[in-house]
């Protein structure tokens, strides 16, 4: 069945050209034209569309009227057309459940985006998640449709087959404070080592985002948030709801303790990985993105982590680096426990340097394994209150351990705000040069057989120290 199709746009003539461009789609039927808001809601009522593509409307902004097109016609699903100029409000957009295209408006974009099912492109306002313990029948999860690969995760060809099996880097991205930049540094040192190459392939890497309740990696590179790792723990539960029944009990009747039981005889294919992620297409980088509805992360048990995390070290992935919450949640400490090294990020302020010390403490009293951790010092100015040492000092660090600092530079406020990673970007900055060299860090092989054996690799580090220091 066709999707009616809805154009609202000052631009009558782009829209009577993809008008006329849609007139023989399989998949798309315009069924009106507005160039006003009061035309739009009157259309709305008359003709009932599927979807609105909303252009440029002076009396309007776009996500406001989209939400309260919303609110009237829960059934609707939303494209907004963006100029080049405007492409920095897409991760806004996109947090709103709204599709994003660029003009020109190409009709293969809306066919693909009409062929995605209203169900997996957002959750209709009041109406509340129904939590598992409330369901009385259970089915595995509906397979992915081709339709939403195509669109939401295409991907390119793979690096490796799947029946090989690779030692892999196991890292997690943590700050006991929130705002300082760990997402931003967990999606560039992803992106870097999605671009380092391994013999003549590049390496496979997934960033996984255990920010449960509020993470936004997928944001800041512009990606879908549906599927995600609620998708997948929906299907573990179908998994062990019917193994439930198989045995002729009432999965009502079960409890969290005897669930995790449940849970523990349960293995997941790491094949199936792939279903749950989305692709950013620049960099080939997957990622399993934290869930798109807050209330979803109340559902996350700690047994679903554990077989999701424990199906990640059984995948073909040669990098696996995970994004935290600035907490102490289970999900973070099954996270830092899971990782054989761990990004400890900071700013060069009092409050977030007394927490790393305290989390530092604490993890010395667990006997975490120390030369696991890098300490990493984002947006570190010319001239600070505290120097390294002094920092180092405090920490109780050892005087030869490294913290590596990420010069403050005005082209990261730009770059999270676009969704555009500094590390896909021409040219040379401070913070792309510290980032490259904490990933080295992290992944020295890798980084050695990148540049060959005549790089020299001793002219950067100077450079850099003689713009922190003056």
């Amino acid at each position: 069945m066709k999707r009616r199709l809805l154009l609202v746009d000052e631009d009558t003539a782009s829209s009577s050209m993809l008008m006329q461009q849609l007139v023989d789609s399989q998949w798309v039927e315009v069924c009106g034209q507005a160039s006003r808001i009061d035309q739009a809601w009157q259309m709305l009522q008359t003709i009932r569309p599927d979807l609105v593509l909303l252009g440029e409307i002076r009396e309007a902004e776009r996500g406001v009227i989209s939400q309260q097109f919303r609110l009237a016609f829960p059934h609707l699903a939303f494209i907004a057309v963006c100029s080049p100029q405007d492409l920095m409000w897409e991760p806004f957009f996109r947090n709103l459940g709204i599709w994003v295209v660029t003009r020109p408006v190409q009709p293969g974009q809306i066919e693909a985006l009409a062929m995605i099912p209203q169900s997996m492109g957002m959750t209709k306002p009041g109406e509340a998640h129904q939590p598992l313990s409330s369901q009385s029948n259970f089915s595995p999860a509906t397979p992915i449709p081709l339709e939403q690969q195509l669109v939401a995760e295409t991907r390119p060809e793979q690096a490796y087959s799947a029946g090989e099996t690779r030692p892999k880097h196991l890292i997690t991205v943590y700050g006991p404070k929130g705002g300082v930049g760990k997402t931003f540094l967990s999606r560039e040192l992803a992106i870097y080592f999605s671009q380092q190459k391994k013999g003549e392939k590049k390496l496979r890497v997934l960033a996984v985002d255990l920010n449960l309740d509020l993470g936004t990696f997928a944001t800041t590179l512009n990606l879908p948030r549906t599927p995600n790792l609620f998708t997948w723990v929906q299907e573990i539960d179908a998994q062990l709801h019917e193994r439930v029944k198989r045995q002729g009990r009432d999965p009502l009747e079960i409890g969290v303790e005897e669930w995790q039981e449940y849970a523990a005889g349960v293995s997941l294919s790491p094949a199936n990985i792939e279903k749950f992620t989305v692709t950013h297409v620049e960099s080939g980088l997957q990622v399993l993105t934290s869930p798109r509805d807050i209330r979803h992360s109340f559902e996350i048990r700690n047994y679903h982590l554990y077989l999701i995390l424990e199906a990640l070290k059984q995948s073909t992935y040669d990098v696996i680096i995970i994004d935290t919450a600035p907490d102490t949640t289970d999900a973070t400490i099954q996270a830092l426990f899971f990782a054989e090294q761990v990004v400890m990020v900071g700013n060069p302020v009092v409050d977030s340097i007394e927490n790393i010390q305290r989390l530092l403490k604490l993890l010395r009293e667990a006997e975490y394994p120390e030369e696991r951790i890098q300490v990493c010092m984002n947006r570190l100015q010319r001239k600070e209150m505290f120097t390294l040492d002094e920092i180092r000092a405090y920490f109780q660090l050892h005087p030869s351990k490294k913290i590596y600092p990420i010069p403050d530079d005005v082209e990261v406020k730009k770059s999270i705000n676009t969704g555009a990673p500094m590390m896909l970007q021409q040219g040379r900055t401070a913070a792309k040069d510290a980032i490259e060299t904490l990933g080295k860090a992290l992944l020295p092989e890798e980084s050695e057989n990148a540049e060959g054996p005549s790089k020299n690799k001793a002219k950067e580090r100077p450079a850099l120290l003689r713009w922190l220091w003056g």
